[in-house]
Protein backbone atom coordinates (compact mmCIF):
# COMPACT_ATOMS: atom_id res chain seq x y z
CA UNK A 1 0.00 0.00 0.00
CA UNK A 2 1.50 3.03 -1.36
CA UNK A 3 1.09 6.72 1.09
CA UNK A 4 -0.53 6.41 4.34
CA UNK A 5 -3.41 4.01 5.01
CA UNK A 6 -6.36 6.24 5.33
CA UNK A 7 -8.45 5.30 8.15
CA UNK A 8 -11.91 7.01 9.53
CA UNK A 9 -12.88 6.35 13.49
CA UNK A 10 -16.13 7.24 13.86
CA UNK A 11 -16.70 6.35 17.92
CA UNK A 12 -19.30 8.58 19.56
CA UNK A 13 -18.73 12.30 19.91
CA UNK A 14 -17.65 14.02 23.27
CA UNK A 15 -14.65 11.24 23.86
CA UNK A 16 -10.95 11.30 24.13
CA UNK A 17 -10.66 8.44 21.25
CA UNK A 18 -7.35 6.45 22.27
CA UNK A 19 -8.24 4.62 18.88
CA UNK A 20 -7.24 7.94 17.01
CA UNK A 21 -4.58 8.66 18.78
CA UNK A 22 -2.78 5.39 18.77
CA UNK A 23 -3.19 5.22 14.90
CA UNK A 24 -1.79 8.61 14.31
CA UNK A 25 1.11 7.67 16.83
CA UNK A 26 1.94 4.50 14.22
CA UNK A 27 1.57 6.75 11.27
CA UNK A 28 -1.65 6.18 10.03
CA UNK A 29 -3.91 9.63 8.52
CA UNK A 30 -6.86 9.43 10.65
CA UNK A 31 -10.27 11.30 9.93
CA UNK A 32 -12.13 11.57 13.17
CA UNK A 33 -15.78 11.35 11.97
CA UNK A 34 -18.15 10.48 14.75
CA UNK A 35 -21.35 8.78 13.26
CA UNK A 36 -23.29 8.77 16.71
CA UNK A 37 -23.50 10.74 20.03
CA UNK A 38 -24.63 9.69 23.42
CA UNK A 39 -27.38 11.18 25.02
CA UNK A 40 -28.59 10.49 28.61
CA UNK A 41 -32.10 9.34 29.09
CA UNK A 42 -34.47 10.18 32.08
CA UNK A 43 -32.37 9.91 35.32
CA UNK A 44 -35.10 9.34 37.53
CA UNK A 45 -35.39 5.29 37.33
CA UNK A 46 -31.84 4.61 38.16
CA UNK A 47 -32.21 7.48 40.89
CA UNK A 48 -34.99 5.07 42.56
CA UNK A 49 -33.17 2.35 42.20
CA UNK A 50 -30.55 3.49 44.26
CA UNK A 51 -32.53 4.80 47.08
CA UNK A 52 -33.99 1.16 47.12
CA UNK A 53 -31.15 -0.96 46.51
CA UNK A 54 -32.62 -2.91 49.33
CA UNK A 55 -30.74 -6.60 48.58
CA UNK A 56 -29.12 -5.79 45.51
CA UNK A 57 -25.53 -7.54 45.62
CA UNK A 58 -24.20 -6.68 42.18
CA UNK A 59 -23.23 -3.61 39.67
CA UNK A 60 -23.38 -4.71 36.38
CA UNK A 61 -21.36 -2.01 33.98
CA UNK A 62 -20.37 -2.79 30.25
CA UNK A 63 -19.74 0.43 29.19
CA UNK A 64 -17.31 3.46 30.43
CA UNK A 65 -20.77 5.25 29.26
CA UNK A 66 -22.53 3.34 31.82
CA UNK A 67 -19.92 3.79 34.22
CA UNK A 68 -20.14 7.53 34.00
CA UNK A 69 -24.08 7.82 34.08
CA UNK A 70 -23.90 5.83 37.45
CA UNK A 71 -21.27 7.88 39.31
CA UNK A 72 -23.42 10.86 38.55
CA UNK A 73 -26.51 9.55 39.34
CA UNK A 74 -24.97 8.35 42.65
CA UNK A 75 -23.57 11.41 43.61
CA UNK A 76 -27.09 13.44 42.79
CA UNK A 77 -28.97 10.84 45.56
CA UNK A 78 -25.85 10.16 48.19
CA UNK A 79 -25.83 7.04 47.55
CA UNK A 80 -22.26 6.48 47.70
CA UNK A 81 -21.84 4.16 50.86
CA UNK A 82 -24.56 1.48 49.32
CA UNK A 83 -22.83 1.90 46.25
CA UNK A 84 -19.57 0.80 47.72
CA UNK A 85 -20.80 -2.06 49.31
CA UNK A 86 -21.87 -3.72 46.02
CA UNK A 87 -19.28 -6.39 43.91
CA UNK A 88 -19.09 -5.23 40.02
CA UNK A 89 -19.11 -6.78 37.33
CA UNK A 90 -17.56 -5.08 34.18
CA UNK A 91 -16.91 -5.87 30.47
CA UNK A 92 -13.26 -4.51 29.65
CA UNK A 93 -10.21 -3.13 31.56
CA UNK A 94 -10.85 0.51 30.18
CA UNK A 95 -14.73 0.45 31.82
CA UNK A 96 -12.42 -1.08 34.91
CA UNK A 97 -10.38 1.26 35.10
CA UNK A 98 -12.80 3.99 34.72
CA UNK A 99 -14.70 2.49 37.72
CA UNK A 100 -11.86 2.04 39.67
CA UNK A 101 -11.69 6.01 39.36
CA UNK A 102 -14.83 6.10 41.27
CA UNK A 103 -13.62 4.19 44.09
CA UNK A 104 -15.58 0.63 42.64
CA UNK A 105 -13.26 -2.02 42.40
CA UNK A 106 -14.04 -4.16 39.73
CA UNK A 107 -14.84 -7.79 41.27
CA UNK A 108 -15.01 -9.58 37.82
CA UNK A 109 -13.61 -8.96 34.82
CA UNK A 110 -13.20 -11.42 31.76
CA UNK A 111 -10.18 -12.20 29.74
CA UNK A 112 -12.59 -12.14 26.72
CA UNK A 113 -14.69 -8.59 26.42
CA UNK A 114 -17.99 -9.93 25.27
CA UNK A 115 -21.11 -10.15 27.72
CA UNK A 116 -20.71 -13.62 26.61
CA UNK A 117 -17.68 -14.07 28.62
CA UNK A 118 -18.92 -11.84 31.57
CA UNK A 119 -21.67 -14.56 32.07
CA UNK A 120 -19.54 -17.37 32.41
CA UNK A 121 -17.72 -15.65 34.51
CA UNK A 122 -20.59 -14.76 36.91
CA UNK A 123 -22.02 -18.89 36.41
CA UNK A 124 -18.46 -20.23 38.78
CA UNK A 125 -19.62 -17.84 41.53
CA UNK A 126 -21.46 -19.10 44.23
CA UNK A 127 -22.97 -15.42 45.25
CA UNK A 128 -25.18 -14.52 42.37
CA UNK A 129 -28.25 -17.21 43.06
CA UNK A 130 -30.88 -15.20 45.35
CA UNK A 131 -28.80 -11.83 44.73
CA UNK A 132 -30.40 -8.79 43.27
CA UNK A 133 -28.10 -7.00 40.21
CA UNK A 134 -28.51 -3.52 39.14
CA UNK A 135 -27.75 -3.36 35.03
CA UNK A 136 -27.47 0.39 34.21
CA UNK A 137 -27.24 0.01 30.20
CA UNK A 138 -28.18 1.39 26.68
CA UNK A 139 -31.07 1.40 25.43
CA UNK A 140 -30.59 -1.47 22.63
CA UNK A 141 -28.61 -3.17 25.29
CA UNK A 142 -28.62 -7.38 24.02
CA UNK A 143 -30.51 -9.31 26.46
CA UNK A 144 -27.65 -12.13 26.64
CA UNK A 145 -26.88 -10.77 30.66
CA UNK A 146 -29.81 -10.15 31.92
CA UNK A 147 -31.58 -13.20 30.46
CA UNK A 148 -28.46 -15.46 31.85
CA UNK A 149 -28.53 -13.92 35.13
CA UNK A 150 -31.99 -14.89 35.46
CA UNK A 151 -31.41 -18.30 34.58
CA UNK A 152 -28.91 -18.11 37.03
CA UNK A 153 -30.93 -17.43 39.70
CA UNK A 154 -30.82 -13.79 39.96
CA UNK A 155 -33.17 -11.18 40.52
CA UNK A 156 -31.79 -8.17 37.25
CA UNK A 157 -33.22 -5.13 37.52
CA UNK A 158 -32.14 -3.46 33.30
CA UNK A 159 -32.79 0.32 33.45
CA UNK A 160 -31.48 2.22 29.99
CA UNK A 161 -29.87 4.92 30.80
CA UNK A 162 -28.45 6.34 27.73
CA UNK A 163 -28.85 6.01 24.43
CA UNK A 164 -26.48 6.05 20.74
CA UNK A 165 -28.17 8.41 18.05
CA UNK A 166 -26.95 9.03 14.81
CA UNK A 167 -24.83 12.14 14.28
CA UNK A 168 -25.71 13.62 11.26
CA UNK A 169 -23.06 16.19 10.70
CA UNK A 170 -20.55 12.82 10.91
CA UNK A 171 -22.70 10.96 8.72
CA UNK A 172 -22.65 13.61 6.14
CA UNK A 173 -18.88 13.93 6.38
CA UNK A 174 -18.05 10.40 5.83
CA UNK A 175 -20.21 9.82 2.87
CA UNK A 176 -18.43 12.76 1.07
CA UNK A 177 -14.93 11.27 2.16
CA UNK A 178 -16.27 7.88 0.69
CA UNK A 179 -17.59 9.21 -2.73
CA UNK A 180 -14.14 10.92 -2.94
CA UNK A 181 -12.38 7.39 -2.81
CA UNK A 182 -10.59 9.47 0.29
CA UNK A 183 -10.43 6.24 2.78
CA UNK A 184 -9.08 2.93 2.83
CA UNK A 185 -11.02 2.03 6.23
CA UNK A 186 -13.74 2.71 8.21
CA UNK A 187 -13.45 1.87 12.02
CA UNK A 188 -16.77 0.62 13.63
CA UNK A 189 -17.06 -0.27 17.39
CA UNK A 190 -20.88 -0.96 17.81
CA UNK A 191 -23.60 -1.90 16.30
CA UNK A 192 -25.16 1.29 16.26
CA UNK A 193 -22.28 2.78 14.61
CA UNK A 194 -22.88 0.32 11.69
CA UNK A 195 -26.44 1.14 11.62
CA UNK A 196 -26.02 5.16 11.38
CA UNK A 197 -23.37 4.67 8.70
CA UNK A 198 -26.15 2.36 6.66
CA UNK A 199 -28.35 5.03 7.36
CA UNK A 200 -25.73 7.63 5.55
CA UNK A 201 -25.03 5.55 2.48
CA UNK A 202 -26.91 4.36 -0.63
CA UNK A 203 -27.57 0.28 -0.20
CA UNK A 204 -25.44 -0.85 -3.07
CA UNK A 205 -22.08 1.24 -1.46
CA UNK A 206 -22.14 -0.77 1.35
CA UNK A 207 -20.15 -3.89 -0.30
CA UNK A 208 -17.69 -0.97 -1.23
CA UNK A 209 -16.94 -0.16 2.12
CA UNK A 210 -14.02 -2.23 4.10
CA UNK A 211 -14.63 -1.97 7.75
CA UNK A 212 -12.56 -3.01 10.96
CA UNK A 213 -14.82 -3.90 13.36
CA UNK A 214 -14.04 -3.92 17.03
CA UNK A 215 -15.56 -7.31 18.03
CA UNK A 216 -18.05 -10.30 16.66
CA UNK A 217 -21.24 -8.32 17.84
CA UNK A 218 -20.68 -5.59 15.78
CA UNK A 219 -18.89 -7.47 13.04
CA UNK A 220 -22.58 -9.48 12.55
CA UNK A 221 -24.26 -6.31 12.42
CA UNK A 222 -21.64 -5.24 10.17
CA UNK A 223 -22.21 -8.22 7.37
CA UNK A 224 -26.10 -8.22 7.58
CA UNK A 225 -26.37 -4.81 6.78
CA UNK A 226 -23.81 -5.71 3.33
CA UNK A 227 -20.47 -4.15 4.38
CA UNK A 228 -17.19 -5.73 3.48
CA UNK A 229 -15.89 -6.37 7.06
CA UNK A 230 -12.01 -6.89 6.60
CA UNK A 231 -10.57 -7.11 10.08
CA UNK A 232 -11.83 -8.00 13.67
CA UNK A 233 -9.54 -6.79 16.47
CA UNK A 234 -7.87 -9.06 19.00
CA UNK A 235 -8.71 -8.60 21.51
CA UNK A 236 -12.16 -6.79 21.38
CA UNK A 237 -10.65 -3.52 22.47
CA UNK A 238 -9.76 0.15 21.20
CA UNK A 239 -6.25 -1.39 21.75
CA UNK A 240 -6.71 -4.32 20.07
CA UNK A 241 -8.55 -2.78 17.05
CA UNK A 242 -5.31 -0.22 16.49
CA UNK A 243 -3.10 -3.22 16.91
CA UNK A 244 -5.05 -4.93 14.14
CA UNK A 245 -5.37 -1.99 11.87
CA UNK A 246 -1.75 -1.42 12.19
CA UNK A 247 -0.88 -5.42 11.62
CA UNK A 248 -3.69 -4.91 8.65
CA UNK A 249 -1.10 -1.97 6.93
CA UNK A 250 1.66 -3.62 7.31
CA UNK A 251 0.52 -6.62 5.78
CA UNK A 252 -0.09 -4.36 2.75
CA UNK A 253 -3.29 -5.16 2.27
Amino acid sequence: MSGPLRVAVTRAAGRVDTLATRLTAAGVQVYEVPLTRIVRLDPAPLHDALRALGDTRWMLLTSVNAVEVLADAVAATGTADAVQDCWFAVVGEVTARAAEAHGWRADVVPSQYKAEELLDALATRSDVRGTGVLYPCAAGARDVLPDGLRTLGARVHVIHTYESVPDPDGQRLLARLLAAGDLDLVTVAAPSAVDALAEALPPERAAQVALASIGPVTSKAARQAGFRVVLEASPFTVEGLARSIVDWRGAGR
